[in-house]
Protein backbone atom coordinates (compact mmCIF):
# COMPACT_ATOMS: atom_id res chain seq x y z
CA UNK A 1 0.00 0.00 0.00
CA UNK A 2 1.42 3.40 -0.95
CA UNK A 3 1.93 6.28 1.46
CA UNK A 4 -0.89 8.32 -0.06
CA UNK A 5 -3.33 5.46 0.53
CA UNK A 6 -2.70 5.45 4.26
CA UNK A 7 -5.08 7.09 6.71
CA UNK A 8 -4.10 10.57 7.86
CA UNK A 9 -3.94 9.61 11.52
CA UNK A 10 -7.06 11.56 12.53
CA UNK A 11 -8.28 8.93 14.94
CA UNK A 12 -11.38 9.57 16.97
CA UNK A 13 -10.80 11.31 20.27
CA UNK A 14 -13.44 11.28 22.96
CA UNK A 15 -13.42 14.12 25.52
CA UNK A 16 -13.40 13.35 29.25
CA UNK A 17 -16.82 12.67 30.70
CA UNK A 18 -17.26 16.21 32.01
CA UNK A 19 -18.12 19.54 30.41
CA UNK A 20 -15.28 21.81 29.36
CA UNK A 21 -14.57 24.88 31.47
CA UNK A 22 -14.32 27.69 28.93
CA UNK A 23 -14.05 31.46 28.92
CA UNK A 24 -17.67 31.56 27.76
CA UNK A 25 -19.25 29.46 30.51
CA UNK A 26 -17.19 29.80 33.69
CA UNK A 27 -16.18 32.17 36.46
CA UNK A 28 -12.52 32.89 37.16
CA UNK A 29 -12.45 30.78 40.33
CA UNK A 30 -13.41 27.71 38.31
CA UNK A 31 -10.35 27.96 36.08
CA UNK A 32 -6.68 27.08 36.52
CA UNK A 33 -4.30 29.32 38.47
CA UNK A 34 -2.68 30.35 35.20
CA UNK A 35 -5.84 32.21 34.26
CA UNK A 36 -5.67 34.33 37.44
CA UNK A 37 -1.99 35.07 36.82
CA UNK A 38 -2.69 36.22 33.26
CA UNK A 39 -5.57 38.45 34.37
CA UNK A 40 -3.61 40.01 37.25
CA UNK A 41 -0.68 40.75 34.92
CA UNK A 42 -2.67 43.48 33.13
CA UNK A 43 -1.04 42.70 29.83
CA UNK A 44 2.00 40.76 31.13
CA UNK A 45 3.29 43.64 33.27
CA UNK A 46 2.43 42.69 36.86
CA UNK A 47 3.20 39.50 38.79
CA UNK A 48 0.41 38.16 41.00
CA UNK A 49 -2.81 36.20 40.98
CA UNK A 50 -5.23 38.62 42.65
CA UNK A 51 -4.71 37.16 46.14
CA UNK A 52 -2.21 39.85 47.23
CA UNK A 53 -0.90 43.18 45.92
CA UNK A 54 1.09 42.51 42.74
CA UNK A 55 4.61 43.65 41.96
CA UNK A 56 6.03 44.30 38.54
CA UNK A 57 7.90 41.83 36.37
CA UNK A 58 10.52 44.56 36.09
CA UNK A 59 11.15 44.20 39.85
CA UNK A 60 12.07 40.54 39.40
CA UNK A 61 14.27 41.17 36.37
CA UNK A 62 16.14 43.94 38.18
CA UNK A 63 16.69 41.67 41.20
CA UNK A 64 18.20 39.08 38.86
CA UNK A 65 20.43 41.62 37.15
CA UNK A 66 21.74 42.93 40.47
CA UNK A 67 22.39 39.46 41.86
CA UNK A 68 19.80 39.76 44.63
CA UNK A 69 17.99 36.65 43.39
CA UNK A 70 19.20 33.67 41.35
CA UNK A 71 15.85 33.00 39.69
CA UNK A 72 12.29 34.33 39.39
CA UNK A 73 9.15 33.45 41.31
CA UNK A 74 6.63 30.79 40.34
CA UNK A 75 4.10 33.35 39.14
CA UNK A 76 6.73 35.33 37.23
CA UNK A 77 7.74 32.09 35.55
CA UNK A 78 4.34 31.94 33.86
CA UNK A 79 4.66 35.52 32.61
CA UNK A 80 8.24 34.98 31.43
CA UNK A 81 7.15 32.35 28.91
CA UNK A 82 5.34 35.02 26.90
CA UNK A 83 8.74 36.71 26.61
CA UNK A 84 10.45 33.58 25.25
CA UNK A 85 12.00 32.62 28.60
CA UNK A 86 11.86 29.35 30.55
CA UNK A 87 13.04 29.12 34.14
CA UNK A 88 15.16 26.00 34.58
CA UNK A 89 17.22 24.22 37.20
CA UNK A 90 20.22 21.98 36.70
CA UNK A 91 19.38 18.29 36.73
CA UNK A 92 21.39 15.11 36.68
CA UNK A 93 21.02 12.48 33.99
CA UNK A 94 18.63 10.66 36.36
CA UNK A 95 16.41 13.74 36.54
CA UNK A 96 17.24 14.80 40.10
CA UNK A 97 17.17 18.56 40.47
CA UNK A 98 20.28 20.39 41.63
CA UNK A 99 20.76 23.82 43.18
CA UNK A 100 21.89 25.76 40.11
CA UNK A 101 19.30 28.06 38.53
CA UNK A 102 19.44 29.28 34.95
CA UNK A 103 17.17 30.07 32.00
CA UNK A 104 16.52 28.99 28.45
CA UNK A 105 15.77 31.82 26.00
CA UNK A 106 14.08 31.27 22.64
CA UNK A 107 13.97 33.83 19.87
CA UNK A 108 11.05 35.05 17.82
CA UNK A 109 11.86 33.99 14.27
CA UNK A 110 8.99 34.46 11.81
CA UNK A 111 9.86 34.02 8.18
CA UNK A 112 10.52 30.30 7.99
CA UNK A 113 13.80 30.52 9.85
CA UNK A 114 15.28 33.07 7.42
CA UNK A 115 18.13 35.16 8.82
CA UNK A 116 20.36 37.87 7.36
CA UNK A 117 24.15 37.88 7.85
CA UNK A 118 23.78 40.67 10.43
CA UNK A 119 21.15 38.72 12.36
CA UNK A 120 23.28 35.58 12.30
CA UNK A 121 26.21 37.56 13.69
CA UNK A 122 24.01 38.95 16.48
CA UNK A 123 22.83 35.46 17.46
CA UNK A 124 26.41 34.20 17.55
CA UNK A 125 27.40 37.16 19.73
CA UNK A 126 24.63 36.28 22.17
CA UNK A 127 25.85 32.68 22.42
CA UNK A 128 29.38 33.85 23.22
CA UNK A 129 28.54 36.72 25.57
CA UNK A 130 25.54 35.47 27.51
CA UNK A 131 24.89 31.76 26.88
CA UNK A 132 26.94 28.57 27.00
CA UNK A 133 28.65 29.20 23.66
CA UNK A 134 26.16 27.14 21.67
CA UNK A 135 23.26 27.92 19.36
CA UNK A 136 20.46 25.35 19.50
CA UNK A 137 18.39 25.06 16.30
CA UNK A 138 14.85 23.94 17.13
CA UNK A 139 12.30 21.78 15.34
CA UNK A 140 10.15 24.92 14.84
CA UNK A 141 12.78 26.82 12.84
CA UNK A 142 13.86 28.90 15.78
CA UNK A 143 16.88 29.18 18.08
CA UNK A 144 17.35 28.61 21.79
CA UNK A 145 20.12 29.71 24.13
CA UNK A 146 20.78 27.44 27.10
CA UNK A 147 22.39 27.95 30.51
CA UNK A 148 21.68 31.67 30.71
CA UNK A 149 22.31 32.77 34.31
CA UNK A 150 20.33 35.45 36.12
CA UNK A 151 22.61 38.50 35.73
CA UNK A 152 22.95 37.80 32.00
CA UNK A 153 19.25 37.35 31.21
CA UNK A 154 18.29 41.00 30.74
CA UNK A 155 21.48 41.92 28.83
CA UNK A 156 20.86 38.93 26.50
CA UNK A 157 17.29 39.95 25.65
CA UNK A 158 18.29 43.60 25.25
CA UNK A 159 21.15 42.62 22.95
CA UNK A 160 18.73 40.63 20.80
CA UNK A 161 16.24 43.49 20.67
CA UNK A 162 18.94 45.94 19.52
CA UNK A 163 20.89 43.74 17.15
CA UNK A 164 18.61 40.90 16.02
CA UNK A 165 15.09 42.38 15.88
CA UNK A 166 13.11 44.77 18.07
CA UNK A 167 10.84 42.04 19.49
CA UNK A 168 13.58 39.43 19.68
CA UNK A 169 11.88 36.99 22.07
CA UNK A 170 8.25 38.18 22.21
CA UNK A 171 5.70 35.31 22.02
CA UNK A 172 8.38 32.69 21.41
CA UNK A 173 6.61 30.79 24.23
CA UNK A 174 3.43 31.26 26.29
CA UNK A 175 -0.30 30.97 25.66
CA UNK A 176 -0.14 32.76 22.32
CA UNK A 177 0.70 31.99 18.72
CA UNK A 178 4.24 30.63 18.45
CA UNK A 179 6.74 30.77 15.59
CA UNK A 180 4.99 30.51 12.22
CA UNK A 181 6.74 27.86 10.12
CA UNK A 182 7.34 27.52 6.40
CA UNK A 183 9.31 25.26 4.10
CA UNK A 184 12.95 26.41 4.05
CA UNK A 185 12.88 26.20 0.26
CA UNK A 186 10.15 28.85 0.05
CA UNK A 187 11.26 31.44 -2.52
CA UNK A 188 14.23 29.31 -3.63
CA UNK A 189 12.29 26.99 -5.93
CA UNK A 190 12.01 28.56 -9.41
CA UNK A 191 9.24 26.13 -10.45
CA UNK A 192 6.82 26.74 -7.57
CA UNK A 193 6.29 30.20 -6.13
CA UNK A 194 3.30 30.09 -3.75
CA UNK A 195 4.66 33.16 -1.90
CA UNK A 196 3.95 31.57 1.44
CA UNK A 197 6.49 33.69 3.27
CA UNK A 198 4.41 36.82 2.65
CA UNK A 199 1.40 35.18 4.27
CA UNK A 200 3.49 33.79 7.08
CA UNK A 201 4.83 37.20 8.04
CA UNK A 202 1.33 38.66 7.90
CA UNK A 203 0.04 35.95 10.25
CA UNK A 204 2.98 36.39 12.62
CA UNK A 205 2.19 40.08 12.88
CA UNK A 206 -1.61 39.66 13.06
CA UNK A 207 -1.35 37.09 15.88
CA UNK A 208 1.34 38.91 17.85
CA UNK A 209 0.52 40.27 21.33
CA UNK A 210 -0.08 44.03 21.34
CA UNK A 211 0.71 44.85 24.99
CA UNK A 212 3.57 47.30 25.48
CA UNK A 213 4.80 45.37 28.54
CA UNK A 214 7.48 43.49 26.60
CA UNK A 215 9.19 46.68 25.49
CA UNK A 216 8.86 48.32 28.92
CA UNK A 217 10.30 45.32 30.78
CA UNK A 218 13.28 44.89 28.49
CA UNK A 219 14.21 48.53 28.12
CA UNK A 220 17.04 49.67 30.34
CA UNK A 221 16.70 52.76 32.53
CA UNK A 222 18.90 54.82 30.23
CA UNK A 223 16.56 53.91 27.37
CA UNK A 224 13.65 55.58 29.11
CA UNK A 225 11.95 52.67 30.83
CA UNK A 226 8.44 53.57 32.04
CA UNK A 227 6.85 52.27 35.21
CA UNK A 228 3.26 51.12 34.82
CA UNK A 229 1.53 49.50 31.85
CA UNK A 230 1.22 52.12 29.12
CA UNK A 231 -0.89 49.95 26.84
CA UNK A 232 -2.14 46.68 28.34
CA UNK A 233 -4.88 46.15 25.75
CA UNK A 234 -4.99 42.94 23.72
CA UNK A 235 -7.67 43.39 21.05
CA UNK A 236 -7.27 39.82 19.75
CA UNK A 237 -6.29 37.86 22.85
CA UNK A 238 -8.12 39.73 25.61
CA UNK A 239 -7.19 39.60 29.30
CA UNK A 240 -6.70 35.83 29.43
CA UNK A 241 -4.82 35.18 26.19
CA UNK A 242 -5.24 31.59 24.91
CA UNK A 243 -5.82 28.44 26.98
CA UNK A 244 -2.51 27.02 25.67
CA UNK A 245 0.07 27.52 22.90
CA UNK A 246 -1.00 27.83 19.26
CA UNK A 247 1.03 26.87 16.17
CA UNK A 248 0.75 27.67 12.45
CA UNK A 249 2.71 26.18 9.56
CA UNK A 250 2.89 26.38 5.75
CA UNK A 251 3.84 23.50 3.51
CA UNK A 252 5.36 23.78 0.05
CA UNK A 253 4.14 22.20 -3.15
CA UNK A 254 6.99 19.68 -3.04
CA UNK A 255 7.88 19.67 0.66
CA UNK A 256 6.16 18.91 3.97
CA UNK A 257 9.24 19.33 6.14
CA UNK A 258 7.28 21.51 8.61
CA UNK A 259 4.85 18.60 9.22
CA UNK A 260 1.73 20.60 8.34
CA UNK A 261 -0.69 18.08 9.85
CA UNK A 262 0.90 18.44 13.29
CA UNK A 263 0.04 22.17 13.47
CA UNK A 264 -2.99 23.84 15.06
CA UNK A 265 -3.49 25.52 11.68
CA UNK A 266 -1.70 24.29 8.58
CA UNK A 267 -1.75 25.21 4.89
CA UNK A 268 -0.69 23.61 1.60
CA UNK A 269 -0.74 25.51 -1.71
CA UNK A 270 -3.24 24.03 -4.16
CA UNK A 271 -1.59 22.51 -7.22
CA UNK A 272 -3.14 22.96 -10.66
CA UNK A 273 -1.60 21.05 -13.58
CA UNK A 274 1.55 20.42 -11.57
CA UNK A 275 2.26 24.04 -10.56
CA UNK A 276 1.01 26.53 -7.99
CA UNK A 277 0.93 30.29 -7.70
CA UNK A 278 -0.46 30.37 -4.17
CA UNK A 279 -3.90 31.74 -5.04
CA UNK A 280 -5.67 28.85 -3.25
CA UNK A 281 -4.71 26.97 -0.10
CA UNK A 282 -5.77 23.75 1.54
CA UNK A 283 -6.62 24.15 5.21
CA UNK A 284 -5.88 21.62 7.97
CA UNK A 285 -6.54 22.25 11.64
CA UNK A 286 -6.30 20.49 14.98
CA UNK A 287 -2.90 18.82 14.99
CA UNK A 288 -0.68 18.36 18.04
CA UNK A 289 1.70 15.66 19.25
CA UNK A 290 1.77 16.10 23.03
CA UNK A 291 0.59 13.44 25.50
CA UNK A 292 0.38 13.31 29.29
CA UNK A 293 2.00 10.37 31.02
CA UNK A 294 -0.53 7.80 32.29
CA UNK A 295 -3.50 9.83 31.04
CA UNK A 296 -5.20 7.71 28.40
CA UNK A 297 -7.57 10.54 27.49
CA UNK A 298 -4.72 12.59 26.00
CA UNK A 299 -3.57 11.78 22.50
CA UNK A 300 -1.30 12.70 19.62
CA UNK A 301 -3.60 13.90 16.85
CA UNK A 302 -3.11 15.02 13.28
CA UNK A 303 -4.88 17.93 11.67
CA UNK A 304 -8.34 17.54 10.19
CA UNK A 305 -8.99 18.61 6.61
CA UNK A 306 -11.41 21.54 6.41
CA UNK A 307 -11.32 22.44 2.71
CA UNK A 308 -9.89 25.15 0.48
CA UNK A 309 -9.70 28.91 0.89
CA UNK A 310 -8.57 31.84 -1.23
CA UNK A 311 -5.23 33.47 -0.55
CA UNK A 312 -6.81 36.71 0.66
CA UNK A 313 -8.52 34.85 3.52
CA UNK A 314 -5.54 32.88 4.86
CA UNK A 315 -4.74 35.44 7.55
CA UNK A 316 -8.40 35.89 8.47
CA UNK A 317 -9.03 32.17 8.86
CA UNK A 318 -6.01 31.92 11.16
CA UNK A 319 -7.40 34.72 13.33
CA UNK A 320 -10.86 33.12 13.28
CA UNK A 321 -9.61 29.71 14.46
CA UNK A 322 -7.52 31.37 17.15
CA UNK A 323 -10.63 33.26 18.31
CA UNK A 324 -12.66 30.04 18.50
CA UNK A 325 -9.89 28.48 20.59
CA UNK A 326 -9.81 31.53 22.88
CA UNK A 327 -13.54 31.24 23.49
CA UNK A 328 -14.10 27.47 23.48
CA UNK A 329 -10.80 26.07 24.74
CA UNK A 330 -10.52 24.30 28.11
CA UNK A 331 -9.50 26.78 30.84
CA UNK A 332 -9.25 24.52 33.89
CA UNK A 333 -7.39 21.36 32.92
CA UNK A 334 -4.44 22.48 30.79
CA UNK A 335 -3.81 18.90 29.67
CA UNK A 336 -6.92 19.27 27.47
CA UNK A 337 -6.53 22.93 26.55
CA UNK A 338 -4.98 22.60 23.09
CA UNK A 339 -7.03 23.36 19.97
CA UNK A 340 -6.68 19.75 18.83
CA UNK A 341 -9.11 18.79 21.61
CA UNK A 342 -11.35 21.85 21.21
CA UNK A 343 -12.01 21.28 17.50
CA UNK A 344 -12.98 17.66 18.11
CA UNK A 345 -15.16 18.57 21.08
CA UNK A 346 -16.93 21.25 19.02
CA UNK A 347 -17.21 18.97 16.00
CA UNK A 348 -15.81 19.62 12.57
CA UNK A 349 -19.13 20.62 11.02
CA UNK A 350 -19.79 23.23 13.69
CA UNK A 351 -16.31 24.68 13.26
CA UNK A 352 -16.78 24.92 9.50
CA UNK A 353 -20.19 26.56 10.01
CA UNK A 354 -18.71 29.13 12.40
CA UNK A 355 -15.94 29.95 9.95
CA UNK A 356 -18.41 30.45 7.14
CA UNK A 357 -21.30 32.19 8.86
CA UNK A 358 -19.69 34.10 11.72
CA UNK A 359 -16.31 34.97 10.23
CA UNK A 360 -17.25 35.15 6.55
CA UNK A 361 -14.69 32.59 5.38
CA UNK A 362 -15.41 31.28 1.90
CA UNK A 363 -14.49 27.68 2.73
CA UNK A 364 -14.78 25.37 -0.25
CA UNK A 365 -15.43 21.67 0.30
CA UNK A 366 -12.92 19.59 -1.65
CA UNK A 367 -10.96 16.37 -1.63
CA UNK A 368 -7.49 16.85 -0.15
CA UNK A 369 -4.64 16.68 -2.62
CA UNK A 370 -1.70 14.33 -1.99
CA UNK A 371 0.64 15.44 0.78
CA UNK A 372 4.21 15.98 -0.45
CA UNK A 373 7.18 14.22 1.21
CA UNK A 374 9.62 15.70 3.70
CA UNK A 375 12.76 17.10 2.09
CA UNK A 376 16.00 17.54 4.04
CA UNK A 377 17.84 19.80 1.53
CA UNK A 378 21.30 18.58 2.53
CA UNK A 379 24.18 19.27 0.19
CA UNK A 380 24.07 21.42 -2.94
CA UNK A 381 20.95 22.80 -4.62
CA UNK A 382 20.60 25.29 -7.47
CA UNK A 383 18.96 28.50 -6.26
CA UNK A 384 18.65 30.14 -9.67
CA UNK A 385 20.36 33.27 -11.03
CA UNK A 386 23.74 31.59 -10.73
CA UNK A 387 23.40 31.16 -6.96
CA UNK A 388 23.45 27.97 -4.86
CA UNK A 389 22.10 26.67 -1.56
CA UNK A 390 24.21 24.41 0.66
CA UNK A 391 22.47 22.37 3.35
CA UNK A 392 24.44 21.35 6.44
CA UNK A 393 23.45 18.52 8.77
CA UNK A 394 23.59 19.71 12.38
CA UNK A 395 23.20 16.73 14.76
CA UNK A 396 20.34 17.50 17.18
CA UNK A 397 20.58 21.13 16.05
CA UNK A 398 23.44 21.92 18.47
CA UNK A 399 25.90 24.39 16.90
CA UNK A 400 28.99 24.87 19.00
CA UNK A 401 32.77 25.05 19.00
CA UNK A 402 34.71 25.36 15.75
CA UNK A 403 31.69 24.32 13.67
CA UNK A 404 29.69 27.33 14.87
CA UNK A 405 32.67 29.64 14.36
CA UNK A 406 33.32 28.31 10.86
CA UNK A 407 29.74 28.82 9.76
CA UNK A 408 29.77 32.33 11.19
CA UNK A 409 32.93 33.21 9.28
CA UNK A 410 31.50 31.83 6.04
CA UNK A 411 28.27 33.79 6.43
CA UNK A 412 30.12 37.03 7.13
CA UNK A 413 32.84 36.60 4.50
CA UNK A 414 30.48 35.74 1.65
CA UNK A 415 27.38 37.66 2.80
CA UNK A 416 25.25 34.52 2.92
CA UNK A 417 21.66 34.18 4.00
CA UNK A 418 20.83 31.53 6.59
CA UNK A 419 17.69 29.40 6.80
CA UNK A 420 16.73 27.03 9.59
CA UNK A 421 14.85 23.82 8.93
CA UNK A 422 12.30 21.88 10.94
CA UNK A 423 14.80 18.99 10.95
CA UNK A 424 17.19 21.14 13.05
CA UNK A 425 19.53 21.67 10.10
CA UNK A 426 20.85 24.80 8.43
CA UNK A 427 20.89 26.08 4.85
CA UNK A 428 23.43 28.60 3.56
CA UNK A 429 21.93 30.63 0.69
CA UNK A 430 23.05 33.06 -2.05
CA UNK A 431 26.33 31.23 -2.65
CA UNK A 432 28.31 32.44 -5.69
CA UNK A 433 31.53 30.45 -5.26
CA UNK A 434 31.02 26.88 -4.07
CA UNK A 435 34.69 25.99 -3.83
CA UNK A 436 35.57 29.10 -1.83
CA UNK A 437 32.81 28.32 0.65
CA UNK A 438 33.97 24.72 1.08
CA UNK A 439 37.54 25.87 1.71
CA UNK A 440 36.38 28.04 4.62
CA UNK A 441 34.11 25.38 6.09
CA UNK A 442 36.77 22.69 5.73
CA UNK A 443 39.35 24.87 7.50
CA UNK A 444 37.12 24.85 10.60
CA UNK A 445 36.30 21.17 10.38
CA UNK A 446 32.64 21.70 9.50
CA UNK A 447 31.45 18.21 8.42
CA UNK A 448 30.05 17.91 4.93
CA UNK A 449 26.56 16.34 4.80
CA UNK A 450 27.86 13.16 3.19
CA UNK A 451 30.17 12.64 6.20
CA UNK A 452 27.11 11.79 8.28
CA UNK A 453 25.38 8.42 7.95
CA UNK A 454 21.79 8.19 6.72
CA UNK A 455 20.70 7.38 10.27
CA UNK A 456 22.39 10.53 11.59
CA UNK A 457 20.92 12.74 8.87
CA UNK A 458 17.40 11.45 9.56
CA UNK A 459 17.60 11.75 13.36
CA UNK A 460 16.00 14.46 15.49
CA UNK A 461 16.18 14.97 19.24
CA UNK A 462 14.95 17.56 21.74
CA UNK A 463 17.31 18.93 24.45
CA UNK A 464 15.58 16.95 27.29
CA UNK A 465 17.76 16.19 30.34
CA UNK A 466 19.71 17.73 31.97
CA UNK A 467 18.01 21.11 31.35
CA UNK A 468 14.33 20.76 30.40
CA UNK A 469 12.05 20.72 33.42
CA UNK A 470 9.55 18.43 31.70
CA UNK A 471 11.99 15.77 30.56
CA UNK A 472 12.06 12.31 32.12
CA UNK A 473 15.05 11.04 30.16
CA UNK A 474 17.77 12.30 27.89
CA UNK A 475 17.37 12.74 24.14
CA UNK A 476 20.00 15.04 22.62
CA UNK A 477 22.56 13.71 25.11
CA UNK A 478 21.86 10.00 24.48
CA UNK A 479 20.71 9.71 20.86
CA UNK A 480 24.29 10.15 19.55
CA UNK A 481 25.27 7.06 21.55
CA UNK A 482 22.50 5.04 19.93
CA UNK A 483 23.37 6.37 16.47
CA UNK A 484 27.02 5.48 16.99
CA UNK A 485 26.09 1.96 18.10
CA UNK A 486 23.87 1.57 15.03
CA UNK A 487 26.69 2.73 12.76
CA UNK A 488 29.17 0.37 14.40
CA UNK A 489 26.72 -2.48 13.77
CA UNK A 490 26.90 -1.69 10.04
CA UNK A 491 23.37 -0.26 9.85
CA UNK A 492 24.13 3.43 9.43
CA UNK A 493 22.77 3.59 5.88
CA UNK A 494 19.32 2.15 6.64
CA UNK A 495 16.99 4.88 5.38
CA UNK A 496 14.70 5.28 8.37
CA UNK A 497 13.64 8.33 10.36
CA UNK A 498 14.26 8.34 14.14
CA UNK A 499 12.90 11.10 16.35
CA UNK A 500 13.48 11.15 20.11
CA UNK A 501 12.15 13.28 22.97
CA UNK A 502 12.67 13.14 26.71
CA UNK A 503 8.95 13.12 27.55
CA UNK A 504 5.55 12.51 25.91
CA UNK A 505 5.21 16.17 24.90
CA UNK A 506 6.94 15.06 21.69
CA UNK A 507 8.54 18.39 20.78
CA UNK A 508 10.25 16.90 17.71
CA UNK A 509 6.96 15.29 16.65
CA UNK A 510 8.12 11.75 17.40
CA UNK A 511 4.56 10.35 17.42
CA UNK A 512 4.44 10.70 13.63
CA UNK A 513 7.94 9.34 12.93
CA UNK A 514 8.81 6.00 11.35
CA UNK A 515 10.57 5.25 14.64
CA UNK A 516 9.54 7.53 17.49
CA UNK A 517 10.96 7.43 21.00
CA UNK A 518 9.88 9.36 24.08
CA UNK A 519 10.84 9.26 27.74
CA UNK A 520 8.24 7.58 29.89
CA UNK A 521 9.38 7.58 33.49
CA UNK A 522 12.79 7.33 35.10
CA UNK A 523 15.16 5.51 32.74
CA UNK A 524 12.29 4.23 30.60
CA UNK A 525 11.48 4.91 26.95
CA UNK A 526 8.47 4.15 24.78
CA UNK A 527 9.25 3.08 21.20
CA UNK A 528 6.66 3.83 18.51
CA UNK A 529 6.81 2.54 14.94
CA UNK A 530 5.01 3.02 11.66
CA UNK A 531 4.48 6.74 11.35
CA UNK A 532 4.58 8.11 7.83
CA UNK A 533 7.48 10.06 6.29
CA UNK A 534 4.69 12.26 4.92
CA UNK A 535 3.43 12.87 8.48
CA UNK A 536 0.00 11.61 7.47
CA UNK A 537 -0.13 8.77 9.98
CA UNK A 538 0.70 8.27 13.64
CA UNK A 539 2.87 5.45 14.90
CA UNK A 540 1.83 2.56 17.13
CA UNK A 541 3.52 1.32 20.27
CA UNK A 542 6.06 -1.46 19.72
CA UNK A 543 7.60 -1.46 23.21
CA UNK A 544 5.86 0.50 26.00
CA UNK A 545 8.95 0.61 28.23
CA UNK A 546 12.60 0.04 27.35
CA UNK A 547 15.40 0.87 29.78
CA UNK A 548 18.23 3.14 28.75
CA UNK A 549 20.65 0.24 29.00
CA UNK A 550 18.62 -1.77 26.47
CA UNK A 551 17.93 1.03 23.99
CA UNK A 552 20.98 0.62 21.76
CA UNK A 553 20.61 -3.14 21.37
CA UNK A 554 16.86 -2.79 20.76
CA UNK A 555 17.32 -0.19 18.04
CA UNK A 556 20.09 -2.22 16.40
CA UNK A 557 17.85 -5.28 16.29
CA UNK A 558 14.94 -3.18 14.96
CA UNK A 559 17.06 -1.70 12.15
CA UNK A 560 18.44 -5.12 11.29
CA UNK A 561 14.83 -6.34 11.01
CA UNK A 562 14.06 -3.46 8.65
CA UNK A 563 17.13 -4.20 6.54
CA UNK A 564 16.40 -7.92 6.30
CA UNK A 565 12.60 -7.96 5.96
CA UNK A 566 11.34 -4.68 4.48
CA UNK A 567 10.60 -5.14 0.75
CA UNK A 568 12.52 -2.80 -1.55
CA UNK A 569 9.35 -1.29 -3.01
CA UNK A 570 7.70 -0.58 0.37
CA UNK A 571 8.49 2.42 2.56
CA UNK A 572 9.87 1.67 6.01
CA UNK A 573 6.92 3.44 7.64
CA UNK A 574 4.39 1.30 5.78
CA UNK A 575 6.34 -1.89 6.51
CA UNK A 576 6.45 -1.18 10.24
CA UNK A 577 2.81 -0.09 10.36
CA UNK A 578 1.40 -3.02 8.40
CA UNK A 579 3.51 -5.79 9.93
CA UNK A 580 2.02 -7.43 13.00
CA UNK A 581 3.77 -6.17 16.14
CA UNK A 582 4.19 -9.71 17.47
CA UNK A 583 5.95 -10.70 14.27
CA UNK A 584 8.23 -7.68 14.49
CA UNK A 585 9.11 -8.46 18.10
CA UNK A 586 9.85 -12.05 17.13
CA UNK A 587 12.25 -10.89 14.40
CA UNK A 588 13.83 -8.39 16.76
CA UNK A 589 14.34 -11.10 19.35
CA UNK A 590 14.58 -8.89 22.44
CA UNK A 591 12.33 -9.53 25.42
Amino acid sequence: MGEQEQDRGCKDWLPPDKPAVTQMNSALEERSKNESIKLASKGLYYVGDGSQPPHTFIDEIDALSEGENTTISEKAKEISKFFGIYRQKGRSETGKKGDINFFMVRIRCPGGGELTPAQWAALNDVAELYGDGSIRLTSRQSIQFHHVYGPKLAPLVRHLNKNYRKDGTLSACGDVNRNVMCSPIEGLDPQHQPRARELMLEIAEALSPRTSAYFQVWLSDDEGRNQGPLNPEEPLYGDFYLPRKFKVGFGHATDNSVDVLTQDVGFFPVMENGVTDGTQWELYSGGGMGLTQNNVNTASLLGLYLGRIRREQVVEVSKAILTLQKEEGERKDRKFARWKYTIRRMGLERVKKELRERFGIDLEDAEPQPVPPIEYYLGWRDQGNGKSVYGLSIPSGRLQGEVRKGIRRAVEEFGLGVRLTAQQNLLLCNISDREALLRVLDSYGVPRPEAHSMIQRNALACPALPTCGLAMTGAETVLPEYVSAIEQAGLGDVDVEIRMTGCPNNCVRSSSAEIGIYGFGKNAHTILIGGSRLTTRLGKVLYPKVSGEAMASTLIALLRTIRDHCPKNVSVGNFLYETDAEQLRAWIGIE
